[in-house]
């Protein structure tokens, strides 16, 4: 064993404080081109009086003004701040320590200004934010770019909550109940007993409970021992009762959690599993909590953002579109999206809303490939007659079958079956159908119709470069969060901690965005 022993002789101890006087001056001692000058700029001409109500705040707290500004300059710099880092920042950064003047708020002080004062008016401001530094050009113009992500919730992967579940369980535990009841009715029946309880087919809670309540009751009343080996039969039944109503209402409160999704997690309710770009499980394809992110990106700078349990980005279109009108009182003018948002339903509500719907379907790609012969017989590479009839690669024209039209869906569509009854006979059959009754074909005139308009556009100098910004502008924002700044993971839980979360980042994305094109601006 080695020791190793100071001299103290030569040795001299490390003094842990500054010897001379330590002066710092904000006005003096920021650079001017500093990401703080800019956020204090842009508060100063915003009036926060309108989203924040100053006579209602507690004397004791602090500043909410001060507190707004220490929160926007971290996400502004660093694309995220926890709590913990926002009260280490005014602890030890000169700067926020300026704008705090001296004040080191915790993170709980933090903590109850996000949730009580931001959390109602995050939104407004910034949309305020946006007006200030946006160009009145892009303003007036209207196009916004939208592009969707998946986010993972800060959630156990491990707690997912299934809707095949209540739907299997359910019914299950209710046809186990009216087993019981059965029973029952067969006991009291071979005893004399007046008692009878109906057998419903609809699962009813509340009546399994005033059930269970009244046999408590009945067995009190009677004086029956419930403990023991000398349990009364009703009591038994009573407690096998008891557990199946007990599983009922759990499916039924996962129903209503639930709601239009399949799946939930436990820990973060609001969340829905979901499968995201990257899997660090070995690529195995494992469901992760999550939220998809949809945000409308207009010149660079983030305008709206959406959050949705919906795996799928086409049914997010209009609900994200319906957001942005109510926020800034009118739609947009135009919307351009990537392949996940065309569908009939789209077209449709842009068309219906005055909006110039520049979406591209899924089949886009697909149909712009050279004809070959391997897929020469697909529907999307035949010809056409002019009545719109598709013909086979051999020369032979399709049949109207039938029509049908779908009142499913916001607006009415109609579909048209064709069937081609010359493909017994043709020597291309093995390679086109496998159906005995010949080659067919369902075609929507309308969609169709549709994706000729979209072909055309996207062909347009001015439908490339719609779509060249949009895969700069949109996808560079994520690219910005995700990539540079690291932010792949929620840390807030529930929809309205996710939203006020990923508001503050997109609020800090724009005021780095301003800040850049400032400093840039002014070096030219």
């Amino acid at each position: 064993m080695t020791s190793t022993q100071i001299n103290q002789e030569n040795y001299t101890a490390y003094q842990p404080y500054m010897l001379l006087d330590f002066n710092f001056s904000f006005q003096n001692d920021v650079l001017k081109d500093d990401l703080s000058i800019t956020i204090l700029e842009v508060l100063r001409r915003i009036n926060l009086s309108k989203f924040i109500d100053f006579l209602s705040l507690d004397p004791r707290s602090y500043d909410p003004v001060m507190m707004l500004t220490v929160i926007l300059m971290a996400f502004a710099e660093n694309g995220y701040a926890s709590l913990r880092r926002l009260e280490k920042l005014c602890r030890y950064d000169v700067r926020y320590r300026s704008i705090t003047n001296g004040c080191v708020p915790s993170y709980k002080s933090f903590e109850r200004f996000i949730n009580n004062t931001l959390k109602e008016s995050i939104e407004i401001i910034a949309k305020e934010i946006y007006l200030y530094i946006q160009d009145e050009k892009a303003l007036e113009e209207q196009i916004l770019y939208i592009d969707g992500t998946k986010f993972e919730a800060n959630a156990n992967k491990m707690t997912f909550c299934w809707r095949g579940w209540s739907r299997c369980y359910l019914p299950r535990h209710w046809q186990k109940c009216m087993e019981l009841l059965r029973q029952i009715n067969q006991y009291f029946k071979k005893h004399e007993i007046n008692i009878q309880y109906s057998l419903l087919k609809y699962p009813n809670i509340e009546y399994m409970i005033q059930i269970d309540e009244t046999l408590e009751n009945w067995l009190k009343e009677k004086g029956y021992i419930r403990k023991g080996r000398g349990k009364h039969e009703i009591a038994k039944l009573c407690d096998e009762l008891k557990k199946s109503a007990v599983k009922m209402w759990q499916y039924a409160m996962q129903e209503d959690i639930l709601g239009n999704r399949n799946s939930f997690s436990k820990t973060d309710p609001d969340a829905t599993f979901m499968h995201m770009k990257y899997d660090y499980y070995n690529h195995t394809n494992v469901f992760k909590p999550g939220y998809n992110v949809q945000v409308g990106v207009s010149n660079g700078y983030i305008a709206y953002s959406y959050i949705s349990g919906d795996t799928n980005d086409i049914r997010t279109l209009q609900p994200f579109t319906e957001g942005y009108k109510k926020l800034y009182g009118n739609y947009p003018k135009v919307e351009v999206t990537d392949a996940g948002y065309g569908s009939y339903e789209n077209y449709s509500y842009c068309r219906s809303n005055g909006i110039k719907g520049i979406l591209k379907y899924s089949g886009y790609e697909k149909k712009k490939e050279k004809i070959t012969d391997k897929n020469r017989y697909q529907l999307r590479h035949m010809e056409r007659d002019e009545n719109g009839t598709p013909v086979c690669p051999v020369g032979y024209v399709f049949e109207v079958e039938r029509v049908g039209v779908s009142l499913k869906g916001q607006y009415p569509k109609t579909t048209v079956y064709y069937r081609n009854k010359n493909c017994v006979e043709c020597p291309h059959r093995s390679k086109c159908t496998t159906s005995k009754n010949g080659r067919s074909a369902r075609i929507v005139p309308a969609l169709e119709k549709m994706h000729r308009e979209i072909d055309e556009c996207l062909k347009s100098e001015e439908g490339k470069k719609l779509m060249k910004n949009r895969s700069v502008q949109a996808e560079g924002a994520f690219a910005d969060i995700k990539q540079d700044f690291e932010y792949v993971r929620l840390h807030r839980r529930g929809e309205s901690g996710v939203k006020v979360e990923l508001e503050l980042v997109c609020i800090g994305y724009n005021l780095r965005k301003y800040h850049n094109r400032k400093i840039a601006k002014n070096m030219n």
